[in-house]
């Protein structure tokens, strides 16, 4: 991604959830421990990305964070990493 910003300026990246969800899955793994609490974890995860409604997102993003408040490490990095930057930008085919 820091790639396409130098030699494509003027272009949109987009970002394959498949991708996205790997990443979010690898780093979930330290900080959240147990496997049903990383399984939890990923369902909202998923349950986040794949909401249908935009106007609606800010609030699934809530529950999200409610949902994961226990390890608002993982919280800070799924929302600067991802959320933040690039929600705008998530494609699934």
């Amino acid at each position: 991604m820091n790639a396409v910003k130098i030699v494509f300026p003027e272009c949109t990246n987009l970002s394959c959830q498949f991708h996205i969800d790997k990443s979010v899955k690898a780093k979930c793994k330290s900080p959240v421990g147990k496997k049903n609490a990383r399984d939890y974890v990923m369902e909202v995860w998923w349950s986040l990305v794949d909401y249908p409604f935009e106007e609606e997102f800010d609030e699934c993003l809530k529950k999200f964070e409610i949902a994961c408040s226990p390890w608002p490490m993982f919280v800070d990095y799924v929302n600067q990493t991802w959320i933040i930057p690039y929600k705008e930008r998530f494609v699934k085919a």
